[in-house]
């Protein structure tokens, strides 16, 4: 190519890319209006005085903020914005704002709450004396910062001048009766302002946790110096009390697994010994039938820093145990799309200062085949996939090869081709997981550019968001097209390295008007 004709498509790419960044914002105001409407039968959203704002990593927050607004239509005009699009005109002409958040990492906000929190949470310049706000916090108590970003926004719009209607509520995601009282409380006080009380108070809880069976595990990275990297496949099981019906099997690239796991027996086998239990003791432990290791196997064991039980006969053990939380529930990245008849999952097998972590253990080595685990489906919009036509850029690294390999799968179904993946792992012999499926996707034309690095490689190591800045040019041409890109995997590391990267490479506003696009989206943990 003569040097005339590689300036013109400098200047081409160049000039598709600004055009891009320049109508990001309108192509979210367009699509927002159809995924978010303003409920007020399609008025103007500039004439409600009423705002639901929410920030939610994987659309738990974002189901809440929306049936909160359902509830308030019968104010008037009801505004339903995430938290990022939530500025000083928008506060201006707001009387009352309801806030619902998820905490997010270590205490921090979700994405689309990022820039929200760093103009108005670090700084008391602008007054809003006029507005009165609520928060309802969400967060889980089995991590550190339960419900932090909640209560910073509540402190940060006070500081504000606005008026809290009421103390922030709490709402935790593994306490099913805390859960419940909370919404209760939580459209209690929404019906001060005029409000219905919905019949159905929770829509984040979309189906119960039921049994799926284990068909097969097997290792991906046998011989790498890394946790192994597993490969689950579940099925719902037929026949029986057991079936499911088909509404509650339904599932899309992006959604998440809820995983309830359980401790070892050799967990339980310990504590039982440091105790002198029995571990076929026979209890009621909420009226059912358990024996002593089964209802162990369902508690941290590691939060214990109870005496023994005051007696050995069964009431007082009973009584005793009730005293540790049951085990957390665990999110996992759905790696397959419903077609493919199985629910896949890849799960790091960690072990962490000598102990072995318990989900990731009953996942990967603990289960038999053909052993039930109690799942439930989390629809996750946050993460779906954009319009078949729009070009999809996918990078990630380790198990968030799932989040990943569900997005090539329902590309492929819908005979999406312009994919570009860029991943990354340690070894490039030992840890090229799905090279077959990730080459008979690049023979078929499903996977027409791909890039993976490998930060153990004698050669060359590289992570993958080195990928990014060795193909600025490139990525910048697949941006000026209109092109998505989702991450998936580790926040700490990989994500922060990307985000990072992608901002240098396109600017802060570009990847700031991608997000507002719902172009960027990231599935990080």
């Amino acid at each position: 190519m003569a040097l005339w004709e590689r300036s013109l498509l400098v200047i081409a790419v160049s000039s598709l890319y600004a055009l891009l960044c320049v109508l990001c914002a309108w192509q979210f105001r367009r699509r927002n209006s159809h995924v978010l409407p303003l409920l007020d039968g399609g008025g103007n959203s500039a004439a409600s005085s009423v705002l639901v704002a929410y920030a939610s990593q994987s659309g738990v927050a974002l189901a809440l903020a929306q049936h909160s607004a359902s509830a308030l239509q019968a104010v008037g005009p009801v505004r339903v914005l995430p938290l990022d699009r939530v500025t000083d005109d928008v506060l201006a002409a707001t009387e009352h704002a309801f806030f619902v958040a998820s905490t997010y990492g270590e205490g921090e906000p979700p994405d689309n709450g990022n820039r929200f929190a760093r103009k108005y949470l670090n700084s008391h310049s602008e007054q809003f004396t006029h507005l009165k706000y609520a928060v309802l916090a969400l967060g889980d108590s089995a991590y550190q910062h339960f419900c932090a970003f909640g209560h910073q926004l509540h402190h940060g719009l006070s500081g504000h001048g606005a008026v809290a209607a009421f103390a922030p509520l709490e709402l935790d995601g593994n306490n099913v009766s805390a859960r419940a009282d909370t919404m209760q409380r939580w459209y209690q006080q929404l019906q001060q302002f005029g409000a219905d009380l919905p019949s159905e108070l929770d829509p984040a809880v979309q189906s119960e946790y039921r049994p799926w069976r284990l068909v097969s595990r097997q290792v991906l990275n046998v011989g790498s110096v890394g946790e192994p990297l597993v490969h689950v496949k579940l099925t719902a099981p037929q026949g029986g009390s057991s079936d499911l019906s088909a509404d509650s099997v339904h599932w899309q690239a992006g959604d998440i697994a809820e995983v309830i796991p359980r401790n070892s027996i050799k967990c339980c086998e310990k504590f039982i010994d440091k105790y002198r239990l029995n571990g076929n003791t026979e209890l009621l432990i909420q009226g059912e039938p358990r024996t002593l290791i089964d209802e162990l196997s369902r508690r941290d064991l590691t939060a214990n820093t109870l005496a023994g039980p005051k007696g050995d006969d069964h009431n007082a053990i009973s009584e005793w145990l009730i005293q540790l939380p049951l085990l957390s529930k665990r999110d996992y990245s759905i790696a397959s799309i419903e077609q493919d008849g199985s629910l896949d999952l890849l799960v790091r097998v960690q072990c962490a200062n000598g102990m072995p972590g318990v989900a990731s253990n009953y996942l990967g080595t603990q289960l038999h085949i053909a052993d039930t685990l109690l799942l439930r489906l989390r629809s996750n919009p946050m993460f779906h996939a954009p319009a078949p036509t729009t070009p999809l850029i996918l990078i990630g690294n380790g198990s968030g090869f799932a989040g990943l390999r569900a997005h090539l799968q329902a590309r492929k179904l819908s005979g999406s081709r312009d994919n570009w993946l860029m991943f990354g792992e340690r070894s490039p012999t030992a840890d090229r997981i799905f090279r077959d499926e990730i080459s008979a996707l690049q023979n078929s034309g499903y996977l027409p550019r791909i890039d993976l690095t490998f930060s153990r490689c004698a050669n060359q190591p590289a992570y993958v968001q080195d990928a990014i800045l060795v193909n600025a040019e490139p990525l910048k041409a697949w941006v000026a097209t209109g092109a998505a890109i989702y991450v998936c995997g580790s926040r700490e590391g990989m994500a922060e390295g990307v985000d990072r990267q992608l901002r240098y490479v396109l600017g802060d506003d570009c990847v700031d008007a991608l997000s507002d696009a719902g172009l960027y989206r990231r599935d990080v943990y």
